[in-house]
């Protein structure tokens, strides 16, 4: 039996670590290829150094982390002697309520957070920006506190209470023999508590992801958007050290816990010296670099005299100089030295919109589709563009000016055009299946099939396939749509936007449905994966363009970025990465060849005759549609 368990536990972390092993070694191998180790290198811990913005996202993430975990750890240890001085019922009620922040899922504390910082932000303060550093330091220590608490408590409990009292008698004050004894008591479990809750706010997402505003991001929230393109090797050398970190706080961890399991066989005297000393040198060194890293980040902000620039795009939908291409924000950044862009992301126009919507961010720049952009100037979410600071706005196709979204070109410039096709992997999928959009409620393809995680695309697909208008607003025929994708339900294997990289490209699904541009980019990561247009039934032509919201603080600045990005050789440069077409007269020649003549990024004019827009639906349609869809997922 002993041998079985042995056995057992050995399994069980072969399992756990295995892909940390692999993620390790993959920062220290030459070559790309995961399966393949070509030879030893350090070349990417080097390059992980020079990246100064990798390194300013890493810098924000263990600032946040100290500092949290050095105000949670003050708070909670105070709460836990509070609690475990309380009457047995009260103390095992307020422990239960401590408990719920734990057990409560990580979306509903994010979301529910950012709703009350934005209700208070905006509504009670009037600030124009409620969500910001101090709310995610807030967020942070909110849920470390029960893990301080919870490592904390258990300590007073094995404490022998005669200690404060014979402290007492011998002439310390209540406070003192806090000090002098409990301190030292609960020692371990502090520390091990700080150390937990450390791990967990540097290692926080979901939490963050609902609070950050557009000013601090921290790592995981950044990491979220490098979906579209092959992680660079860097960021593995980034994750083993992170890993390495992590590892060293756990075992120290452990080790206080043990050193604290053995104070019953060592006298109280020989113990308190190194105890106290232990204790110390981590309190004063966690917080000394807690206020380094505040005051640092405090100075630094205040004395850059740069306009912070906040950018707002789809997911990695931007050269940044990986791959021989033009790092475009450095370029623009390089040209007005006065101006520092902080770029984020969002995965779909209906994201980008609830952000807005809700309230709490400061954006300058946001680049969402054009039925999107109808929704907004109706909404008032939109500023009109002061085309003084665009002159390069006579760069625009004449086909993009006038469009239905923005007929007087008020709001918008364009960023890139592309379609909405088929994805298919040809090594799997019968040739003589690939007729239309019914490819995707095919059976034979249970469940190697994937659908867009949005309503607009989902139904317009369903729209496209029943031969409806793709704008309709008859709620019967929207009905209709709403049969035929829960038809579809049975062989999807999931809903998605970029995470239909991973699936596709690792072949896990077969088919899928997506933007013409991320579907150029899984074929040059997967030689078997091809791009399809069902012309005869129609598919979505769509353009994305530069917007600026109307809670924008830099607008003229905006502006400038808008006009850089009209310059054909910059948008040539874009394109060149994030595989569209551009609306910018003479981009293409500046585009690679192969791509500026690939039939997928620009199809054959006779081919888009059969593609269409979506049109802004109102908002009784609009809503109607979303709660269709919502039953869908729901099932």
């Amino acid at each position: 039996m002993k041998k079985t368990n042995r056995i057992l536990t050995v399994l069980i972390f072969i399992f756990l670590y295995i892909p940390m092993a692999v993620l390790v070694v993959a920062s220290f191998n030459t070559g790309k290829n995961l399966s393949v180790f070509e030879s030893f290198t350090l070349n990417q811990y080097k390059e992980l150094f020079k990246d100064k913005d990798l390194l300013a996202l890493l810098g924000n993430s263990l600032l946040i982390s100290i500092l949290s975990t050095a105000i949670s750890t003050a708070f909670g240890t105070f709460a836990a002697v509070g609690i475990h001085n309380l009457k047995p019922k009260m103390r095992k009620v307020v422990m239960s309520l401590t408990n719920i922040p734990m057990t409560n899922p990580d979306i509903v504390t994010g979301i529910s957070l950012s709703l009350l910082f934005v209700f208070v932000g905006s509504n009670m303060l009037g600030q124009k920006e409620s969500l910001n550093f101090g709310t995610l330091l807030i967020a942070h220590i909110t849920f470390s506190l029960p893990y301080i608490i919870l490592n904390v408590m258990p300590k007073l409990q094995q404490m022998n209470p005669a200690l404060t009292d014979a402290a007492m008698d011998l002439g310390c004050t209540p406070v003192q023999s806090f000090f002098k004894v409990t301190l030292h008591e609960i020692m371990p479990g502090i520390v091990s508590g700080a150390i937990m809750a450390f791990t967990m706010s540097l290692d926080d997402f979901v939490i963050s992801y609902f609070v950050t505003g557009s000013g601090f991001v921290t790592l995981p929230v950044e990491i979220y958007s490098y979906t579209k393109k092959p992680i660079h090797p860097k960021i593995y050398a980034m994750f083993t050290l992170l890993f390495v970190l992590i590892f060293v706080l756990m075992v120290t961890m452990n080790l206080l816990q043990i050193r604290g399991e053995r104070k019953k066989e060592e006298t109280y005297v020989k113990q308190e010296k190194p105890a106290m000393k232990i204790f110390r040198r981590v309190c004063a060194g966690v917080c000394a670099l807690a206020v380094v890293l505040g005051c640092g980040w405090l100075i630094v902000n205040n004395q850059n005299k740069q306009v912070t620039l906040n950018v707002m795009n789809w997911g990695q939908n931007i050269a940044d100089g990986s791959d021989g291409t033009t790092d475009i924000i450095k370029a623009f950044e390089e040209k007005y030295p006065h101006i520092k862009v902080n770029y984020s992301t969002y995965d779909s126009n209906e994201t980008l919109y609830s952000k807005l919507k809700g309230g709490g961010l400061t954006v300058d720049l946001i680049i969402p589709s054009d039925y999107m952009i109808a929704r907004m100037i109706a909404e008032d979410m939109l500023l009109p563009l002061d085309f003084s600071n665009i002159p390069n706005y006579k760069n625009v196709q004449a086909d993009f000016k006038n469009t239905a979204y923005d007929p007087d070109n008020t709001y918008s410039v364009p960023y890139t055009w592309g379609t909405v096709g088929i994805i298919y992997n040809e090594k799997y999928v019968d040739g003589e299946d690939v007729t239309g959009w019914e490819l995707l409620w095919n059976e034979k393809y249970a469940k190697k099939i994937l659908m867009f995680d949005n309503s607009r695309d989902a139904f317009g697909i369903a729209q496209y396939k029943l031969g409806y208008d793709v704008n309709t607003m008859d709620e019967a025929e929207l009905q209709a749509c709403a049969d035929e994708l829960s038809r579809q339900r049975s062989v999807v294997r999931k809903y998605v936007m970029d995470q239909i990289y991973a699936d596709m490209e690792g072949e896990n699904a077969w088919i899928g449905a997506y933007y013409a541009g991320d579907c150029m980019m899984m074929m040059e990561n997967n030689e078997n994966l091809r791009f399809y247009l069902p012309e005869n039934q129609g598919f979505n032509l769509f353009i994305d363009a530069m917007c600026i919201p109307s809670c924008a603080e830099n607008k003229k600045e905006a502006e400038l970025f808008i006009d850089f990005m009209c310059q054909p050789e910059i948008s040539g440069a874009n394109m060149d990465y994030i595989c569209y077409g551009s609306p910018i007269e003479g981009a293409r020649d500046y585009m690679d060849p192969e791509l500026a003549n690939n039939p997928v990024v620009y199809p054959d004019a006779e081919i888009l005759k059969n593609g269409s827009s979506y049109a802004y639906l109102p908002e009784k349609t609009t809503r109607f549609v979303e709660d269709l869809f919502m039953k869908i997922r729901i099932e």
